[in-house]
């Protein structure tokens, strides 16, 4: 959820001066786009990985500030419930072993906060929806991170609605929620992986990206079970769409695009993404006094918006301007070898697909933002279309289609050490057995959520991956 503020509250002369800030700063990000003043060689690969705290029960454990204090690690952050906890990892070079890089350095991040979480009684365990939650673990007096941040994206979300957030979710089962406060987005966590790119690639890596997130939707779903109903397959993806949609009555009627979406349209420009960024109010409007060039309201800003495919534009350590695109479609879990798998089956899906001489932009966005949503609800069972407009079950399309792209993307950029971890993808789909499938199996043959985390939490951390678990 980004950086931590120092005010607690704001008025209209903060909203002003945001906004005339958000203004020069978005002119100076054209100017860069008119220079073509990015860095055009590099590529890079990093993460975050947000993880749930859980006691010897199974049930959500606040003590995130306790774990991040003993910690004291930079790269670990708050996230907004008390029983969640982000890890930031270092960012690598694409090599023939970034994979390898990137396992070790989370591998390490993980077992740091494993070990501290030990001290206070509690175990980390990674799922998209922690199944154990309760409505009583959304009271945000009790269950909120202690931070200006959330207070404030609370306080003006409900501010801008008008009314309280409305959960409608329709799944094997009906969930139907409603809160004042933003705390309906603590149900969900994630992975996001970060591609930085060379300028030129940007606008086809952002295309492709938006297919390859449709495609690993189906391969990687871990959160069907939400608050004791059996909902969608990668439930989190309809949870954060309205758990922060801030428009009110008159703006749905006006079928404006809530701060969460798939996107638009295809794309010609990445600066078109950031000049989009105007049709959305601040929620957070902190004025820094900061030179331009830091573009801190304009980060701060895009920040608050959140794309499934988000384009982000970073700094490196040379001082050199840089894009990338952070996807957000994974959920966390269930292991880390998981998460290894499905880290380098988007990333060697995007590349593939950027690759494969196919125009992306042939069949009607409409169409691909329809199966993103369909693959959300019903895994690798749904229909969906292929990029040439061939439709058939999303397993079928992983096996035959999207993994030989993805080895393909993979070696095409130079990394060697992803078969195994593209194995295990493959593996998943022909067993059927993804995170999410087991989790909705222990369920409804148990209906013990603690039971559940219980187990799932044996077999997590013996890092074997979800396929391979015994049924329950």
């Amino acid at each position: 959820m980004g950086e931590e503020i120092s005010k607690e509250n704001f008025d209209a002369q903060d909203f002003d001066r945001f906004h005339e800030r958000l203004v020069e700063e978005t002119s100076f990000v054209r100017s860069l786009f008119d220079r073509r003043a990015f860095d055009d060689a590099s590529r890079v690969l990093g993460y975050e990985l947000e993880l749930c705290l859980v006691d010897a029960q199974g049930q959500p454990s606040k003590v995130n500030a306790q774990v991040l204090n003993d910690c004291a690690n930079p790269l670990l952050t708050l996230e907004l419930a008390k029983f969640n906890l982000e890890i930031n990892g270092h960012p690598f070079v694409v090599d023939a072993d970034v994979l390898s890089h990137m396992d070790a350095d989370l591998s390490e991040l993980y077992y740091q906060v494993q070990q501290s979480a030990l001290g206070f009684g509690a175990h980390t365990v990674l799922f998209g929806v922690l199944p154990s939650l309760h409505r009583a673990h959304l009271n945000t007096d009790e269950y909120m991170s202690e931070q200006h941040r959330y207070n404030q994206l609370s306080h003006q979300l409900i501010k801008m609605r008008g009314r309280p957030v409305q959960l409608d979710l329709h799944g094997e089962e009906h969930l139907s929620i409603e809160k004042n406060d933003v705390m309906l987005e603590a149900l969900g966590t994630s992975l996001q992986i970060h591609m930085q790119v060379p300028f030129d690639e940007a606008v086809d890596t952002y295309n492709a990206a938006l297919w390859a997130s449709m495609l690993v939707l189906g391969a990687t779903p871990n959160s069907p079970l939400v608050l004791g109903k059996c909902c969608w397959q990668e439930s989190r993806i309809g949870i954060f769409k309205q758990a922060v949609d801030t428009r009110n009555p008159q703006e749905i009627r006006d079928h404006i695009v809530p701060r969460v979406h798939f996107g638009k349209a295809y794309i010609e420009s990445i600066f078109d993404l950031f000049e989009d960024n105007f049709y959305y109010s601040p929620i957070l409007p902190e004025v820094i006094d900061k030179p331009i060039e830091a573009l801190h309201h304009f980060n701060l800003h895009n920040g608050t918006i959140w794309r499934w495919v988000r384009p982000i534009l970073g700094l490196n350590s040379s001082g050199d301007y840089h894009l990338r695109l952070e996807l957000r479609v994974v959920p966390s879990g269930p292991t880390l070898l998981d998460t290894m798998a499905n880290t380098a089956f988007y990333l060697g899906l995007t590349e593939g697909l950027k690759r494969c001489g196919e125009n992306l932009r042939a069949l009607d966005f409409s169409t691909l933002e329809t199966d993103f949503y369909r693959a959300a609800q019903y895994g690798m069972r749904s229909q969906v279309h292929w990029i040439n407009g061939f439709e058939d079950s999303l397993k079928n399309l992983i096996l035959s289609r999207a993994l030989p792209l993805a080895r393909q993307g993979l070696e095409k950029i130079g990394i060697i050490d992803s078969a195994r971890l593209l194995d295990i993808i493959e593996a998943r789909m022909v067993s059927e057995q993804t995170g999410a499938n087991w989790i909705l199996q222990h369920w409804k043959q148990h209906a013990d959520t603690s039971r559940l985390v219980q187990t799932y939490l044996q077999h997590a951390d013996s890092n074997t991956p979800v396929h391979l678990w015994p049924a329950p």
